[in-house]
């Protein structure tokens, strides 16, 4: 066992009460990594999934506020502090990793007012550390890309319709299947930047992709799309 890997299961252990835990589980990388620790661990694990049209309907949510994700993170949270409690589970944790705490995440304000724990985060494990427990375990989403909410593709402050979710969405499905799992279709207006990491960008440009992504976009007012040579990154619309 690694010592990742056990520093984890004292941590769940650590504040697990009755040796049950409430989960918000999102299915990603790190949710489901911790879901698996603590089940092996012995530790009951109540997972609990979010519909996000529900958080949709919040006027600071749609109009992609730079707070989007505190208010997202609210609702979220405290329904699921509740349905927790109905239950019988007294502690709620998440997958935040010690990574994020070093990032811009308004969200995390959300999780310490509603009492949220982060074993990963508290265990000092980053995403890469998190990553290689997973495949200590054998765990196929181990190598899975991240996947963020598909408001970050849009800059703070662009009201986002279901219609620009979907067209996005569309967007990145056709550079997945071209074979280019990591990636991110941002929208900037009229021009579209497509990131997929830096070393793929040449073999991407090959595909043939821009004409079919601005086909899809249209709809959504872009005219240009082009390839970011910054390539793929995590919060691409703070770094302004």
């Amino acid at each position: 066992m690694s010592e990742n890997k056990l520093k984890l299961e004292n941590k769940l252990h650590e504040i697990a009460k009755d040796n049950k835990i409430a989960l918000a589980y999102s299915g990603g990388v790190d949710s489901s990594i911790l879901k698996t620790v603590a089940e092996l661990a012995g530790i009951d694990v109540l997972p609990l999934t979010f519909d996000l049209s529900e958080s949709l309907k919040l006027k600071e949510v749609r109009m992609n506020d730079k707070e989007r994700c505190y208010y997202c993170k609210s609702l979220m949270m405290s329904t699921f502090k509740r349905i927790a409690a109905e239950a019988g589970y007294e502690v709620l944790c998440d997958g935040t990793n010690a990574d994020d705490r070093k990032q811009y995440r308004p969200g995390l304000r959300a999780l310490e007012e509603n009492g949220v724990i982060s074993p990963i985060a508290e265990a000092g494990i980053t995403k890469e550390e998190l990553r290689a427990i997973g495949k200590e375990l054998g765990l196929p989403v181990a190598s899975k890309p991240s996947s963020p909410c598909l408001l970050t593709r849009f800059p703070y402050g662009t009201f986002v319709t279901d219609e620009m979710l979907d067209a996005v969405d569309n967007a990145e499905r056709i550079v997945k299947e071209a074979g280019f799992e990591a990636c991110r279709v941002r929208v900037y207006g009229a021009l579209s930047k497509v990131e997929v990491p830096v070393e793929e960008i040449a073999l991407a440009q090959k595909e043939n992709l821009t004409e079919k992504l601005c086909e899809v976009l249209r709809s959504i007012g872009v005219e240009k799309v082009d390839f970011d040579p910054k390539g793929l990154r995590s919060g691409t619309m703070d770094e302004n």
